[in-house]
């Protein structure tokens, strides 16, 4: 199959519609692209560049162009910190340096082109001594920001090949319209792009919230086929009453990014049944280009709890000794990079991902999570899953928690103070623990990552 970056579809096919602009042809798109290669410096054959992401037509263009000059991209925020991206440029001295928004000049680079909203910086000084792995095409954060410097590496071949799974059991075709609803930096964000670009699909390019009345008359006007989000997103629109909403357009929506709870599933299963919508749990890892597995919708009601099967061409199984899943597929990442240093490694894992993740399988197949190995503590000998204690709290409650702590107190937090008192009751009852051992404490607000997870390190700097 012929790699979603070449854009091998009709010129005629409407590929992009940006929020309150007009929509782009393939055709025009293609223009736009090889417009954009022109204008980028070749100071040598394979480059590093840095794009900061919006979900608009320019950073779309950027993306394209970097991949089909076999560059090696790295994805960052838009948003992201003057500081933080100083110091990630002094760790990987990219060669270029992409940006929708206005930004200071930075020490080593100047400014090449600046036009159409955006600017082009490039390296003043080679890079020549810079080796980078031919085959990579990607650098993105796990950490869900941008603060930290470790990122995972990603091939073209890693790309290519996770598209084609998730369109080929997604079953897209060139009359999908994809909204954005998440970051493009986000590897799950950025595969609902890949993968529709491989179809010939259209992409709705918006940053507006789903809390928005901007997104729904964008949604509704351009007759978007499907969503995706992660938990947060989903938390969201039930508040919505997404069962009540008017959407024909709407053909189904994808959960992925972390556990949903029991009954928001079974609450947008319903909806989707009787919508005649199709509702996919999926479950993946950056480090396997977003997707690992999915729950096929005809099978999610009597396996709500479970992250699915492979995706195609992917194969699950478990570690005889701990139980970790294992991932083996053509979508698992060469490995990690801390540093420049690091971008001449060639694959590392050899299509193998030890996931971090403890799972059980049932007699049909499917694999279901229990926890991550390192989300442990052990409080008077006993050792305590946290994962597994915030599920049993969410399905007995119907509320979302966190759990944090160490080998000295557990910490559950919510977004709900009435509840206190009653988990405190039901901990000290399901576990025996010594009320010592262990606090209930409410915020306002869970502190989340821009990918919508729960930022545990910072809530257990809080607590």
């Amino acid at each position: 199959m012929i790699p979603f970056w070449k854009l091998p579809h009709n010129d005629d096919q409407i590929a992009m519609i940006e929020h309150s602009l007009a929509a782009v042809t393939y055709g025009q798109f293609k223009y736009k692209v090889e417009s954009f290669k022109e204008k980028l410096p070749r100071m040598r054959q394979k480059q590093l560049g840095v794009i900061l992401c919006s979900n608009r037509i320019t950073t779309m263009t950027a993306y394209v162009a970097g991949l089909q000059l076999n560059d090696a991209l790295m994805l960052l925020d838009e948003q992201i910190n003057d500081k933080l991206l100083k110091n990630i440029i002094v760790q990987y001295a990219p060669d270029w340096i992409f940006t929708n928004k206005a930004m200071q000049g930075y020490q080593g680079y100047r400014l090449y082109y600046e036009n159409d909203g955006y600017a082009i910086w490039c390296r003043v000084s080679s890079t020549d001594t810079i080796e980078i792995y031919p085959d990579l095409a990607l650098l993105l954060s796990t950490s869900g920001t941008t603060g930290s410097s470790k990122f995972v590496r990603l091939s073209y071949h890693n790309l290519q090949s996770n598209a084609e799974s998730i369109a080929s059991y997604l079953k897209l075709n060139e009359t999908e319209r994809a909204i954005t609803t998440l970051p493009m930096q986000y590897s799950y964000g950025l595969s609902v792009i890949n993968s529709h670009l491989l179809s010939g699909g259209t992409l709705l390019l918006t940053d507006a919230s789903i809390l928005s009345k901007d997104f729904w008359i964008f949604f509704k006007e351009n007759k978007a086929t499907s969503l995706a989000g992660v938990p947060y997103i989903y938390q969201m629109l039930h508040r919505l009453r997404f069962d009540r909403m008017d959407l024909p357009s709407l053909r189904y929506f994808t959960q992925a990014g972390g556990r949903l709870s029991p009954n928001l599933v079974r609450y947008f299963n319903d909806v989707a049944k009787e919508k005649g919508w199709r509702f996919y749990l999926m479950y993946g890892q950056t480090e396997a280009t977003a997707r690992i597995s999915y729950v096929p919708p005809e099978r999610l009601s009597e396996k709500e709890s479970s992250i699915g099967i492979p995706i195609p061409n992917g194969k699950l199984s478990l570690d005889a000794e701990t139980s970790e899943l294992i991932y083996e597929g053509p979508n698992v990442m060469l490995g990690y990079a801390h540093s420049h240093r690091d971008l001449a490694k060639g694959d590392e894992l050899f299509g193998k991902l030890h996931t971090g993740d403890i799972a059980a399988m049932d007699e049909d197949g499917y694999f279901y999570i229990k926890g991550r190995m390192k989300r442990f503590i052990k409080l008077f000998g006993l050792r305590l899953n946290l994962d597994e204690i915030e599920k049993q709290i969410e399905q007995n409650f119907f509320i979302h928690v966190a759990c944090v702590g160490d080998d000295d107190k557990l910490c559950v937090v919510t977004e709900e103070a009435a509840k206190i008192d009653a988990i405190k009751l039901y901990i000290r009852d399901l576990y025996k623990l010594h009320p010592s051992a262990f606090t209930v404490k409410s915020v306002p607000d869970l502190p989340r990552l821009a990918n919508g997870k729960i930022n545990y390190s910072e809530l257990k700097d809080l607590m």
